[in-house]
């Protein structure tokens, strides 16, 4: 019973970071290039745009095996990013909602984490 609580939070952090990372990469890349032509230059062009998605994948990859140390790193990506964004000038609620999301996908999987340490200690 308890490692299904644990599954679900993982499969929750895991499933909504890719979402989340691949609609945002897709979301920088195009919608730059809509504006001149999608050419692969333009394509090319706004690729830097997507460079904070393409870091928080590479989180992804590194919670995948270490929820623990992933769930930390995205937790500081998302704080901040959020500090970043309330410095900016040109800044949106939604944006500052992507951050609050990528905490709360680190956040369960650091619960994973928790709860299959501790099932582990009440079994040992």
């Amino acid at each position: 019973m308890i490692l299904n609580i644990a599954n679900f939070f993982r499969a929750f952090a895991r499933f909504g970071t890719i979402l989340l990372g691949f609609t945002m990469i897709s979301i920088a890349i195009f919608t730059g290039a809509i504006k001149y032509g999608i050419t692969i230059e333009n394509i090319l062009r706004n690729l830097p745009n997507a460079l904070p998605w393409f870091l928080l994948l590479l989180t992804l990859l590194l919670a995948w095996e270490y929820e623990l140390l992933g769930g930390i790193v995205m937790v500081l990506l998302g704080l901040g990013g959020i500090y970043y964004l309330q410095s900016s000038l040109h800044t949106s609620q939604t944006e500052i909602y992507l951050m609050w999301a990528i905490i709360l996908f680190a956040v369960s999987f650091i619960l994973s984490w928790a709860i299959r340490q501790m099932y582990e200690l009440s079994y040992t």
